[in-house]
């Protein structure tokens, strides 16, 4: 009975300091703040009660939409200004909202006279949103000045490579290795395979079946097998499948590098 009533008490304690150590850790109320208290709080956590950046940043986030137009725009340049970056993480926020205040043509036109490279990769990203002629047109050019870093130019690039357009799939399979992460390349690597671009087939065995990500080595299969009729059902190991499909492309007159393969 004693033993009993001691493991109870034992219960009881580790529950209540469960609880009360919850209720220590549990987050402030962020919408109480205004948005300059939440930025002012990524350096002095006093402000509003938590360090917690991500939390922060989430809430900032939620208001995007209470900004003008200009300020997102600014916030290409200065995520400060947001208090949230145009990344992955945030789903590109701050270019989804301003796309979905339509028309991006005056975005467009600055995009050619815009000196910060941050914000001319924000219109991209803006521009990405739309499927029309003037869009399409717009990363056309922007792909064929080849202005900003690898990052940059993979967005228009993918987005015309969904329309098959071989100057872009021509782009995006001549890279050494990939501008993109994983979750970002392996969909952009299934275009090859779609439009059946068979001048990325060197690329595809050298590079995309030798990838550490599992999704690009899986679409770079696919992709092989649809343009290599009759392929084996089955491979043993990578190592094996790039052999096969080395020798393949070589009897097709491709340069493939076979050495390792």
């Amino acid at each position: 009975m004693k033993i009993a009533l001691c493991t109870l008490l034992l219960i009881l304690t580790a529950s209540f300091a469960c609880s009360q150590s919850n209720k220590d850790s549990a987050q402030p109320d962020l919408s109480r703040f205004s948005s300059e208290q939440l930025k002012a709080c990524f350096n002095d956590k006093t402000i509003c009660g938590t360090d917690n950046i991500y939390a922060i940043t989430d809430e900032l986030v939620s208001r995007l939409y209470t900004l003008q137009t200009e300020q997102l725009v600014n916030c290409f340049a200065d995520w400060k200004i947001c208090g949230g970056e145009n990344d992955r993480e945030t789903g590109w926020a701050v270019s989804a909202e301003v796309a979905h205040r339509g028309n991006p043509h005056k975005l467009l036109v600055r995009y050619w006279t815009e000196p910060d490279e941050g914000i001319r990769d924000g219109i991209i990203h803006v521009a990405y949103h739309f499927k029309t002629p003037e869009v399409a047109d717009f990363m056309k050019k922007v792909l064929a000045a080849g202005k900003g870093d690898e990052d940059a130019l993979y967005w228009p690039a993918d987005y015309l490579a969904k329309g098959c357009d071989s100057d872009a799939l021509n782009w995006l399979s001549s890279r050494h290795g990939r501008p993109e992460g994983c979750l970002l390349w392996a969909p952009t690597v299934r275009l090859i395979g779609k439009c059946s671009y068979r001048p990325a087939i060197p690329y595809l065995i050298n590079a995309s079946l030798d990838d550490a990500c599992l999704n690009i080595v899986d679409e770079a299969e696919t992709d092989l097998r649809a343009m290599f009729p009759h392929s084996p059902r089955e491979f043993r190991s990578i190592d094996e499948m790039q052999k096969y499909y080395c020798a393949r492309a070589k009897q097709e007159g491709f340069k493939v590098d076979c050495k390792s393969k």
